[in-house]
């Protein structure tokens, strides 16, 4: 009764433990970023700020060592624009399509504390600023996927803010050596029990 009672409790634990887990909102091991469109329309996107965990400081910047590509650019544009930090020079895609991207690879592997995305600020085309966003990680690992919505915002951008990454979550050797000592005598108390009430008959 006792070790049924003690298996159901540990696994409820452990299903508390993958609940919670799965229900973090952490991005850790970031190295790149990949942004469409969500309509899909043009593509138009003025700056991409990508905070770092504990520096705040911006690793989509090109100042910081970040780089960019994109599907295609409009005339006088290019990727580069959108990290840049410059206002007046934002990317514009060459085509509405839907395979339009722009990859913005990190200055390094970075946590994530938030992501911010502004769209055009001039006052043309506020309904393209609808974007679909995916963090990455270098083993093509999709860390966070969302939606972007900035269609309707005064300052032309979204921002999505990330937990901070959990801390003590993998426990120390001697932890796990009290966890097996303490199961090993809980097991030995049980059956040594179990000799007990069996000789007593």
């Amino acid at each position: 009764m006792l070790l049924k009672s003690f298996s159901a409790g540990l696994a409820g634990a452990l299903m508390l433990a993958v609940a919670g887990q799965a229900a973090a909102a952490s991005v850790i091991g970031a190295t790149r970023i990949e942004i469409t469109s969500a309509l899909p329309d043009y593509l138009q996107i003025t700056d991409i700020e990508a905070l770092e965990f504990g520096t705040l400081e911006n690793v989509a910047s090109l100042a910081e060592g970040a780089s960019a590509t994109a599907t295609s650019v409009y005339l006088n544009t290019s990727a580069e624009s959108a990290i840049d930090a410059d206002p007046l020079s934002p990317l514009y895609s060459g085509t509405g399509d839907a395979s339009e991207k722009l990859t913005i690879q990190l200055a390094r592997t970075a946590t994530l504390s938030s992501l911010r995305v502004v769209g055009r600020s001039d006052g043309c085309c506020p309904e393209r600023d609808f974007w679909n966003i995916s963090i990455i990680n270098s083993a093509n690992v999709v860390l966070f996927t969302g939606q972007f919505d900035a269609r309707t915002s005064s300052t032309f951008d979204a921002i999505a803010t990330f937990d901070a990454p959990p801390t003590g979550a993998i426990p120390e050797p001697s932890t796990w050596a009290m966890m097996i000592l303490g199961f090993g005598a809980a097991g030995a108390a049980i059956r040594s029990r179990r000799r007990v009430s069996t000789a007593a008959v």
